[in-house]
């Protein structure tokens, strides 16, 4: 004998457990009216699919008051998200906001529980999807790449470099090999458009296959900016064979112990975060030709005494200086830039769009 559960919750036996089970055969086996034939049909498709391994779209969506809360549903359908979303949209006052989907092998019951061991919580509202203590869009869409990262079936995007950031990391290591020994400082201006987290990313995995670093630092003057990065991290191929990011509240003995010379270990640090003292401690332990920092946004505050004895005391072998604006800002205060400046304007990326940069030559 052998049961067999519906949708409903009903359970039926049969005297064949091994029959193949297709529609056909259940509508002939219950004399199924049509409101019940439409719930077997939808239940004989979930079945089909998850067990042919074909993948579901797991999604992300909120309302303004929401986001502002820092409140987000972590859902899943095997629709279409925008569909699924649009039927959950009735009875709904706020416009329901899709932030992102992903096609995944992984169920939203396993994205939930690993949002409670990450320590989001679960808010009060319909159902239990919706989780709590998201700093913004960036940040849940990171969590949820993060989550699924290990899949085996996950779709990523490949960071395929444009020619004037090959450029750009050309002109980089060309003044890093030749730079003094000690303490190296560098100057970017990157105009917007540039591409500067992926391009940083790419530039973090050849540090540390090439030039022995193994420890990236991120000291952060804007929050948001660490959400950011640790979403292009993981949305895009070709950056986790060599490198890892430490989240806050991971264990940092663990992950160095694991992972410490095999791969370069990024790891945001900020005074706006918890655990900073303790990062700290640890990092003053490593040897300095092995650190390299990267300060994104850096002409807000990094010229100010208390920003750069911040950045001083990580004391890194290589700080890199970032900005989109004001580089001069940005360079006051740094003893040890030299001539280390690179600067990409926005009128060299409409050179380049017109097909009259310089550079553009020496590609040819």
């Amino acid at each position: 004998m052998s049961n067999h559960r519906g949708p409903s919750g009903e359970t039926s036996t049969t005297d064949n457990p091994t029959k193949d089970w297709s529609l056909e055969l259940v509508v002939s086996e219950f004399c199924l009216n049509p409101h019940q034939f439409f719930w077997w049909g939808f239940f004989y498709l979930e079945s089909f699919l998850y067990f042919r391994g074909m993948k579901n779209t797991l999604y992300i969506y909120t309302t303004e008051s929401d986001r502002q809360r820092g409140q987000y549903k972590f859902g899943e359908t095997i629709r279409e998200a925008e569909s699924r979303v649009k039927d959950q949209q009735t009875g709904n006052s706020e416009e329901l906001v899709i932030v992102d989907k992903i096609s995944s092998d992984y169920s939203d019951h396993y994205v939930h529980d690993q949002l409670l061991q990450l320590g989001y919580s679960r808010v009060g509202k319909g159902g239990r999807e919706w989780f709590k203590g998201f700093t913004s869009d960036d940040e849940a869409v990171a969590t949820l790449a993060k989550i699924t990262s290990d899949s085996q079936n996950l779709d990523l995007m490949e960071y395929v470099p444009r020619f004037y950031q090959d450029y750009i990391k050309m002109v980089f290591e060309y003044k890093l090999k030749n730079s003094f020994g000690g303490k190296n400082e560098f100057a970017l201006e990157l105009a917007p458009r540039f591409g500067k987290t992926l391009w940083t990313l790419d530039v973090m995995k050849t540090l540390f296959l090439n030039y022995g670093y193994k420890v990236s630092l991120l000291p952060a003057f804007i929050l948001t900016a660490l959400s950011s990065f640790e979403k292009e991290f993981y949305l895009f191929n070709g950056f986790k064979d060599s490198i890892v990011f430490v989240r806050q509240g991971e264990d940092i003995q663990k992950v160095f112990n694991e992972y410490y010379g095999k791969k370069m270990i990024i790891l945001p640090i900020s005074l706006h975060t918890e655990d900073y003292i303790q990062k700290y401690d640890f990092l003053n332990k490593l040897d300095m030709v092995e650190k390299v920092s990267f300060i994104d946004e850096a002409d807000f505050g990094c010229r100010r005494d208390n920003s750069q004895n911040f950045i001083k005391y990580l004391n890194c072998g290589l700080d890199v200086y970032m900005t989109g604006t004001a580089i001069e800002r940005v360079v006051s205060p740094l003893d040890n830039v030299g001539d280390n400046i690179i600067r990409w304007s926005y009128t060299d990326m409409l050179m380049v769009q017109n097909g009259e940069h310089p550079i553009q030559k020496m590609f040819v």
